[in-house]
């Protein structure tokens, strides 16, 4: 019957003498090994084939820390992503806004340059103003613009824009006044042809037009014909345009025709316009 060994008698390290042969040859078998190796590349294949079976075991291992790393990259890049679009909508609209503010300057500028060329060119003196509000009031158009008795506008002035005519100052208070334009019934203002050869009477239909009732039927008038001011009233300086022809109809006199003429002036569109002050001023 084999006795056990004594506790005693287990060591698990050897202490004693080690031979430096065996060390040596060790040493060189571990030369000759690396040599191989490096040669042949034999670790490089070992290690190829093994990661075959190991790649999956190390993507499994490191699948946990890869999932969150990837979902703090996405969180953190949707957050961005969104603040980024909110700053870019602020800049879009506050671009936007200064494209229009830019726009209107243009517009304004442009209004305001016209609008001293026609006083240089027809040495008109006058008040610049501004439209308000266009309004209806008992039955009849009215403009309202933001000058008044204070800046010495008085009643019966003409009111002129970049485009020509306008209408007339009808009524003044202390800071604003109102303005009957061309277009409105009642209104009549003396024209005279472009050509220079027919002087007329126009007068406003209310309807955005102005209109000559009984325009000779032999006289020569065609479409898009123009009629400015003819400047024999001393109210309105000569020369100012006033609208195009847009219709000819026939009237019961075959002597006559209707002429139905298009002003020029828009003026709810041009916020600009300038009081002209009277001959007798």
């Amino acid at each position: 019957m084999a006795q056990k060994s004594s506790r005693s008698n287990l060591k698990l390290f050897h202490r004693g003498a080690f031979s430096l042969s065996s060390f040596y040859l060790l040493f060189i078998v571990s030369l000759i090994i690396m040599g191989v190796d490096f040669r042949h590349q034999f670790l490089k294949k070992i290690k190829s084939e093994i990661s075959i079976l190991t790649s999956p075991v190390a993507y499994l291992i490191n699948l946990p820390t890869n999932i969150f790393n990837n979902s703090k990259i996405i969180f953190a890049t949707q957050t961005s992503l969104t603040e980024k679009i909110k700053t870019l909508e602020q800049t879009n609209y506050s671009l936007s806004i200064q494209i229009q503010e830019n726009e209107l300057i243009k517009s304004e500028n442009k209004i305001l340059r016209n609008t001293l060329k026609i006083r240089r060119d027809f040495r008109i003196k006058g008040v610049i103003a501004e439209i308000i509000l266009p309004t209806v009031k008992n039955g009849y158009s009215i403009i309202t613009i933001n000058k008044g008795l204070k800046h010495n506008i008085k009643d019966g002035s003409a009111v002129i824009n970049n485009t020509g005519l306008v209408g007339q100052i009808t009524n003044t208070f202390a800071n604003f006044s109102e303005v009957r334009p061309i277009t409105a019934e009642a209104y009549a203002v003396p024209a005279i042809m472009s050509n220079g050869r027919e002087n007329v009477i126009l007068y406003g239909n209310g309807n955005g037009e102005l209109e000559i009732p009984l325009f000779p039927a032999s006289s020569s008038i065609k479409i898009n014909d123009t009629f400015m001011t003819s400047g024999v009233d001393d109210l309105y300086p000569k020369g100012l345009n006033i609208g195009k022809v847009t219709e000819i109809n026939r009237t019961k006199s075959p002597k006559f025709n209707f002429i139905v003429i298009t002003p020029f002036s828009q003026p709810a569109t041009f916020s600009q316009i300038t009081i002209v002050n009277k001959k007798n001023d």
